[in-house]
């Protein structure tokens, strides 16, 4: 019906079919002839930009990149599908998160140019990466700790997702309707089945959602937030046993995966309450699942956590608290400035876990590559004079910047710490050095998602989850730093 090169409402060039969904559905990879990419004098000048872009280098114009989804508008149709369809856009519009896919188009494609067929056209971004169903049917095992960092980054969208009033319901999260990026985030994709939790209709109970991470409750028709979470519980089971819950045995309708697993206890305890079949006994929203996930990772059974709010006496965290507000300085992990700079600078960015040896690896690319140039030109130039002039300027800068990068790293250790401001209603967070303070940021409470805390090989870090980002505070807090930050963050909040 539809070829590569064709152009849809003399802007969306066809590029490659990203799959039919079902009869009647196409998904393809679209050029927006009208959004050309115009790349900046520094982004030419950016190395990172230019090795991403190698393929567009020498091209006089290229564009973004959309998804564009297709309807036929036939007698096979069912008239729910295109209400589905046309629901779906209608949500996008609505939504505005840095992990869902951005709404960009809707139209109709005149019968003449469909074949006689009336075609309906959704355009959103493209996310470039892979799904988490292209990882499993590659047989490619994910670590438990790369599968709850998963479990985080959809938890974040579907708070907010569920928080918006009314509250929007996705109703079909599974591994291929969730991508990670490039970026190394997890998208959350296809809106195809969603629902706003208000609208009723009086006429027909449409049933939506996959056969394995559909809950009982939904296909009776009455979807709510907690149904969500038993889908993205039998997701993350899928990604632990790399079988599909559909494969999976069950017992009364509920999912037997314990034999199939090695992973740790709290772990295993919190996916089956994710996905029980009693809907009262599950998790019934995203915050309050997300919540508990950190508490049993951080604090083992029957441990009280009144019994590790004490701040240590040796602690380097600072902190004064008035009636107006309250001030707390936490050290910064030793390359957190660094890696600021670069992301600003070269639009790097590192994952959860802020991954140091990244960064020490371009660091020592940085030391070696003018040393390098200037040794091979002056072996090419077969110079003697040359040579000699290259190697002591070789020797030289080599000297110069790992004294500085030296001096800076030592600087940042002893004295870089976050700088965390909260008043009577807002957060204000930024990076001190010295007397210097950088990367200022402020959010108002509403944005506030909640206090979290992360394990790092019995290290501890502390998160301020917003709608718009993610605050980390330290890296290297025992857990009674931990535990003690996070709590009063949360009690000021």
């Amino acid at each position: 019906m539809f070829n590569v090169g064709d152009l849809l409402l003399k802007r969306y060039q066809l590029q490659q079919p990203l799959g039919n969904t079902a009869i009647g559905h196409q998904t393809w990879l679209a050029y927006d002839l009208q959004s050309p990419i115009q790349p900046s004098y520094n982004d030419r000048k950016n190395w990172l930009w230019l090795l991403q872009n190698i393929p567009n280098i020498f091209s006089s114009k290229y564009y973004h990149k959309v998804t564009v989804k297709l309807l036929a508008f036939s007698p096979q149709l069912q008239w729910e599908q295109f209400k589905l369809f046309e629901r779906e856009a209608q949500v996008l519009q609505s939504l505005n998160h840095p992990r869902i896919p951005r709404y960009q188009n809707y139209f109709e494609i005149d019968e003449q140019k469909g074949d006689g067929i009336a075609w309906f056209a959704l355009v959103e971004d493209y996310i470039p990466g892979v799904s988490l169903q292209d990882i499993l049917d590659k047989k490619e095992s994910l670590s438990e700790q790369k599968i709850q960092y998963i479990a985080n980054e959809i938890l974040s969208i579907l708070i907010y997702l569920h928080g918006l009033n009314p509250p929007v319901l996705h109703r079909d999260i599974k591994p291929s309707n969730l991508i990670l990026g490039e970026d190394g985030q997890i998208y959350l994709i296809d809106f195809g089945s969603v629902k706003v939790e208000n609208s009723v209709s009086n006429i027909t109970v449409t049933v939506v959602g996959t056969s394995g991470y559909t809950p009982l409750e939904q296909f009776l028709g009455k979807a709510v937030p907690a149904s969500d979470l038993y889908a993205l519980g039998a997701t993350l089971i899928h990604l632990v046993t790399g079988i599909s819950p559909s494969d999976l045995q069950t017992q009364d309708w509920q999912i037997r995966f314990d034999d199939q697993v090695n992973i740790k206890g709290y772990f295993k305890q919190w996916l089956k309450q994710l996905i029980d079949i009693n809907l009262e006994n599950r998790y019934q929203t995203a915050k309050q699942a997300l919540q508990e996930l950190y508490r049993l990772k951080v604090i083992p059974e029957k441990e009280s956590i009144t019994d590790a709010l004490s701040l240590p006496q040796s602690t380097k965290i600072k902190w004064n608290k008035s009636e107006s507000g309250m001030e707390i300085f936490v050290p910064s992990p030793p390359f957190k400035l660094i890696k600021q700079w670069l992301r600003n600078k070269t639009g790097f960015s590192s994952d959860l876990n802020h991954n140091n040896y990244l960064v020490l690896f371009i660091i020592i690319y940085a030391l070696l590559l003018v040393p390098f140039l200037l040794t091979l030109t002056g072996i090419m130039l077969k110079t003697s004079s040359f040579i000699v002039a290259s190697l002591e300027i070789m020797g030289g800068i080599s000297c110069f910047l790992f004294l500085a990068l030296s001096l800076i790293i030592i600087i940042s250790t002893l004295s870089s710490k976050t700088h965390l401001f909260l008043t009577e209603n807002t957060l204000n967070i930024g990076e001190k050095i010295l007397t210097i303070e950088t990367n200022k940021s402020k959010e108002n409470y509403h944005n506030i998602v909640g206090v979290f805390i992360h394990e790092f090989f019995e290290q501890y870090q502390v998160s301020i989850n917003t709608r718009n980002r993610i605050y980390y505070l330290g890296n290297q807090l025992n857990k009674e730093e931990a535990l003690w930050l996070a709590k009063e963050i949360q009690n000021w909040l």
